[in-house]
């Protein structure tokens, strides 16, 4: 489900989270003030009071963590992209001074994986899914390399610092693969879900006489909870979205040595 939200134009989910939910919450609290017009004497604010700090505070801490790891993880995706890229550079460099054919075979190799993966395989990881092809190419990378035959002392240091580049380009793919299917695990989701309704819920229920302030004030909590919301969810999905990791580096290898 978060994965198709965040698909949503941005601006609709972020209005929808930062402003709706908070009008939402401003209405309910009207509806209270209403129904229970006891609630605006505030003679329960004392036990109220104790209650929403300690639970605000909880829950606070749990948004802060996770917001946290959320972040991290979209870093983490963002430097196993660049690492590939870069292995795949050095990968590139490595296999020129093989002989031919496998040197040219090799570097048409490189540019291919590379614009498979900026295009296809991108578009692809925005659902949560791969490329075969980028996986073909690895393969057939692996092939040409061992292949080569009658080296010289030189070049065999070359071929073995290329297969070297090559498990790494290997092992960071199946890093970013993973990190385009994995997501925030569904206990997160309802300890996100459940503690911003029970923490509103005693915010909803602490009485201040002054209506205009009161509504100001439930409004304005239920806005800092949906914001730290909107972020953890648009950084749910490090290759999905609007807000997301791109393949520029592999796009500058590519273009680089095309």
């Amino acid at each position: 489900m978060a994965r198709a939200l965040i698909h949503l134009n941005l601006w609709v989910l972020g209005a929808l989270l930062v402003v709706v939910v908070p009008l939402v919450v401003v209405a309910i609290q009207a509806t209270i003030r209403r129904l229970a017009p006891s609630i605006v004497s505030g003679e329960h604010n004392d036990v109220a009071g104790f209650l929403i700090a300690v639970v605000g505070v909880v829950y606070a801490v749990t948004l802060a963590f996770i917001v946290i790891v959320t972040w991290e993880e979209f870093r983490d995706a963002r430097d196993t992209v660049e690492a590939e890229a870069g292995a795949l550079r050095a990968l590139y460099r490595d296999t020129r001074p093989l002989p031919e054919p496998m040197a040219t075979q090799s570097g048409q190799l490189i540019v291919r994986y590379a614009e498979e993966v900026s295009t296809t395989e991108w578009d692809a990881m925005d659902n949560g899914r791969s490329s075969t092809t980028s996986f073909e190419l690895i393969g057939d990378l692996f092939s040409t390399l061992g292949q080569v035959r009658d080296l010289s002392p030189t070049q065999q240091t070359f071929l073995s610092n290329a297969l070297d580049r090559l498990d790494e380009v290997t092992v960071r793919r199946a890093q970013r693969i993973g990190a385009s299917e994995e997501s925030t695990p569904p206990v997160l989701w309802a300890a996100i879900i459940v503690g911003g309704i029970v923490t509103l819920g005693f915010a909803l229920i602490f009485g201040v006489s002054n209506e205009q302030l009161h509504y100001l004030m439930v409004g304005g909590f239920a806005a800092v909870l949906a914001l730290q919301v909107f972020v953890i969810l648009v950084l749910s999905h490090p290759f999905s979205g609007q807000i997301r990791v791109e393949p520029t580096a592999f796009e500058q290898v590519a273009r680089d040595f095309h």
